[in-house]
């Protein structure tokens, strides 16, 4: 099942590791609202990197409470990416076998995180047993 759902972020809550003059390497605990096909919240921590030309990486662990449909529940991604100073490059992921819990138990797939010109979204390709 594909689903797409548009998110703003509403709370970034940043612990810095290490900086340097090459890059800064970051933590941070990142929240999310969803709207569309998929509504609902999450709490992500993730470390960062970036180069003073603003390219970098990133890796994450996200918990997502939502609802799709009838289903309600919680699962986690682990995404990541890297990014071009111009702002360009992949983010993906996959869902965590095993982390869902009630109307997402069982829940599998993967994801990619896209922009449009109205914002960022998750788009998901989910399996449901």
């Amino acid at each position: 099942m594909k689903i797409k759902s548009p998110f703003k972020i509403t709370s970034w809550e940043p612990h810095t590791e290490e900086n340097d003059e090459l890059a800064d390497i970051a933590r941070a605990r990142i929240r999310k609202e969803f709207t569309g096909a998929m509504t609902g919240t999450s709490v992500a921590n993730a470390i960062l990197y970036q180069t003073p030309a603003k390219s970098g990486g990133y890796a994450a662990l996200e918990r997502i409470t939502a609802k799709i449909g009838e289903r309600e529940g919680t699962f986690v991604v682990q995404h990541s990416g890297i990014r071009g100073a111009d702002g360009s490059g992949p983010a993906y992921g996959d869902v965590v076998p095993g982390s869902g819990t009630d109307g997402f138990e069982g829940v599998t797939g993967s994801m990619n995180i896209g922009q449009e010109d109205d914002g960022e979204f998750f788009l998901f390709d989910l399996e449901f047993k």
